[in-house]
């Protein structure tokens, strides 16, 4: 399955995940905060591409470089542990953000999860800080990774 199907596969999973959790919870702050994504379509999306870096062993470091249209770009960097982390990988991701990128500057929460052992997959999804969904990205992973971490970062349009 090429790359870019199988990143809107998992973003239609999200998707329905969220609808799930509201259609049982339509008063939980998570489905507020998220109702943005029940209304999502591919007019109000911005899709992105670029490449996730990840190194560490308990301590680690990530970073996620995407291009929108030219010239224009993002950049997402977190550090931190420790945590149940082994990662030594760069993936090739494509995904996109639900809200207009140039608004994105400061401190975001972030959910990864890699499993590749020389090639495997990688999910990372980006959040505001009231865990509000803005972004979320899927790539193809080169090196070794065993990673499900949750944490904060910052980011920056350029």
């Amino acid at each position: 399955m090429e790359l870019q199907e199988r990143a809107t596969q998992v973003l239609e999973d999200k998707k329905q995940r969220i609808k799930d959790f509201a259609a049982l919870q339509p008063d939980h702050p998570f489905t507020l905060a998220n109702k943005h994504m029940l209304e999502l379509s591919t007019q109000n999306s911005w899709n992105a591409t670029g490449v996730l870096s990840m190194t560490g062993v308990l301590w680690w470091a990530m970073n996620l470089t995407v291009d929108l249209a030219p010239p224009h770009y993002v950049i997402f960097n977190a550090t931190g542990g420790p945590d149940a982390d082994f990662a030594i990988f760069t993936a090739a991701v494509t995904g996109s953000f639900f809200v207009d990128p140039s608004t994105l500057h400061g401190e975001y929460q972030f959910t990864l999860e890699a499993v590749a052992g020389g090639g495997g997959e990688v999910s990372l999804d980006l959040y505001d800080m009231n865990w509000s969904q803005v972004g979320t990205f899927f790539g193809a992973v080169v090196g070794i990774s065993l990673s499900k971490l949750t944490g904060s970062g910052i980011i920056s349009y350029h």
